[in-house]
């Protein structure tokens, strides 16, 4: 028969792991429930002005996905721990390797394919470039994109020629040219020219190194 002290001992170590679970799962639960309301609110406002069906190419969607399964996988966890139920628990180890296995099954298939994996991704950012104007939503992301990690465009600076406001045919100040967001400033603090990319599509890129105020990010996959 076991002492006092040693079940006093277990009994401590089974409450310890019980409130640590249950905590965890308490705060992914909120955080899910967060990720899911962001998500639910940015897709009504994308409703209102719907032009891309790509999944990479809807942020949104994604966060109801995430936030949706977060929630309900960390919900489970939290009720199984509170009441000692072991057949929630067991779906909530479940559910929690199932998605471990998913998640290492997709990166080596990422890795597999990675050539097709990197042309679906681009063709999906050309087909969102080419309604950069009209999804404010795709907008704000391929801006801060560009911006962060010094790239223009998909696969290139060229890329924008499939904009109807960058055609090199068109008439308007944007035509043949690339958003602001492809500049740098030499200087912090510096105001943007929010017309560096002027004519950037008609000219070579060693040449504007020279010619802009604002000298062009160095293209290369994001």
């Amino acid at each position: 028969m076991p002492s006092y002290k040693e079940v006093r001992k277990s009994n401590r170590f089974y409450y310890f792991i019980k409130f640590t679970l249950n905590i965890y799962s308490m705060l992914f639960s909120l955080l899910g429930l967060c990720v899911l309301c962001v998500g639910v609110y940015a897709e009504v406002e994308r409703q209102n002005n719907r032009t891309l069906e790509g999944v990479f190419l809807a942020p949104a969607v994604v966060l109801i996905l995430l936030g949706l399964v977060m929630f309900t996988v960390s919900l489970v966890g939290m009720v199984g721990s509170l009441r000692d139920n072991k057949t929630l628990l067991h779906m909530f180890l479940c559910v929690l390797c199932v998605l471990l296995f998913l998640q290492v099954v997709a990166l080596i298939v990422a890795l597999i394919f990675e050539k097709k994996t990197s042309a679906l991704f681009q063709s999906s950012i050309r087909e969102g470039i080419k309604h950069y104007y009209d999804d404010l939503d795709f907008k704000n992301i391929l801006d801060f994109v560009q911006q962060k990690f010094s790239c223009c465009g998909g696969d290139e600076y060229k890329d924008w020629g499939v904009n109807q406001y960058h055609f090199c045919n068109g008439t308007g100040p944007l035509a043949c040219g690339v958003p602001y967001t492809c500049c740098v400033r030499r200087k912090v603090g510096e105001v943007v020219n929010t017309l560096c990319g002027y004519k950037t599509l008609s000219q070579q890129i060693q040449k504007l190194c020279f010619k802009w105020h604002h000298i062009p990010y160095k293209v290369h996959y994001f």
